[in-house]
């Protein structure tokens, strides 16, 4: 009888861990959920800084339901690879930008020349109802959930070469994303486009393959693109939104309680970043022209004129989607209503 027992006893011992290892087959005894979260931007960008509040925000609001690792300066791959990695799951979350228009083309309009007016208009109305419509197809198109809009920042040009006319501009080469409208848009400038990745743009620079690039302040100091230019143009040309997405169907996956920790720790995030991006653009600015880089104020009649210029690359994007003239309708109405 004591052989039996003792025979029942470690039986049910291998159970109990064979259960264990098993997670025991139920919700939340697996272990914390990991969020891998990917992005292009350097360590002390506003953009890593507010993904390190969401990572610091849900892990602490949810006593350890997750754990949530960010790999910025491209570690997880450059943005079109980690946009397919969120597409298919095999990353959770990224910070990306408008090459999700492959998936579906209204979010490009979003970078259309000179289409906001300020810092406030562009918050109002991107996270307002018209940035849900902009990305309100991403799910059934890319399976992936857009959870914020948040901001890389309005665009300015730097060059090796002075940029005070469009007749200094013209001829100029310029690295811009491989992506459609940022290549338009050089060329009504009377520009030479260079597509390159963004990891590329430092040794172009430097051994002057290209004359300048265009990126937010921010980028251009956390990027020190500002060490090999000479100027800057603040031209404010088109401002940069970037849009936090995940995995539709690890979203969809979360208990609601879990969804609650996620979405609390987004929009706490996200507001910081828009906070945070204000602040750091005048820094950077400040930091870049300290540095002796010169800092170019176009004159109202260049900025007219950098204007009209590039006012065609608005028909390329209508002839992409219908809905890019409505987004456009609706951000002009709601600009002349406030």
């Amino acid at each position: 009888m004591k052989k039996i027992i003792s025979i029942l006893l470690i039986l049910t011992l291998m159970l109990s861990v064979v259960a264990c290892s098993n997670g025991g087959g139920e919700e939340g005894t697996s272990g914390p959920k990991k969020i891998k979260v990917a992005h292009w931007f350097a360590e002390d960008h506003p953009q890593h800084i507010a993904l390190l509040k969401f990572k610091e925000v849900l892990e602490e609001s949810s006593n350890g339901a997750f754990v949530v690792e960010v790999y910025p300066n491209s570690q997880l791959g450059s943005e079109d690879v980690y946009d397919d990695s969120v597409s298919q799951g095999t990353v959770e979350m990224a910070a990306t930008g408008t090459l999700i228009q492959k998936w579906v083309p209204q979010i490009a309009v979003t970078e259309a020349p000179f289409l906001f007016d300020g810092w406030d208009d562009a918050q109002e109305i991107l996270t307002g109802e018209i940035g849900e419509f902009i990305v309100q197809d991403l799910p059934e198109a890319a399976n992936m959930k857009c959870v914020a809009l948040t901001v890389n920042g309005f665009r300015q040009m730097s060059s090796n070469k002075s940029m005070y006319n469009m007749q200094e501009l013209a001829g100029q080469r310029f690295r811009t994303p491989n992506i459609p409208h940022f290549i338009k848009m050089m060329d009504q400038l009377g520009a030479v486009s260079v597509p390159m990745p963004m990891s590329e743009i430092f040794t172009a620079l430097e051994t002057k393959v290209v004359d300048g690039q265009e990126n937010p302040y921010p980028t251009i100091y956390t990027s020190s693109f500002y060490e090999v230019q000479d100027y800057v143009l603040e031209s404010n040309h088109m401002f940069s939104p970037n849009f936090w997405v995940v995995n539709n169907d690890f979203y969809n996956g979360l208990s609601d309680e879990d969804r609650a920790h996620f979405d609390a720790a987004i929009k706490e995030a996200a507001d910081y970043n828009w906070e945070i991006s204000r602040q750091a653009n005048d820094e950077a600015k400040a930091a870049i022209e300290a540095e002796g880089t010169e800092i170019i104020i176009p004159s109202e009649e260049f900025k007219a004129q950098m204007k009209d210029a590039m006012e065609p690359v608005y028909e390329y994007f209508y002839e992409q989607s219908s809905e890019s003239e409505e987004i456009v309708t609706r951000i002009r109405e709601y600009q002349e209503a406030n």
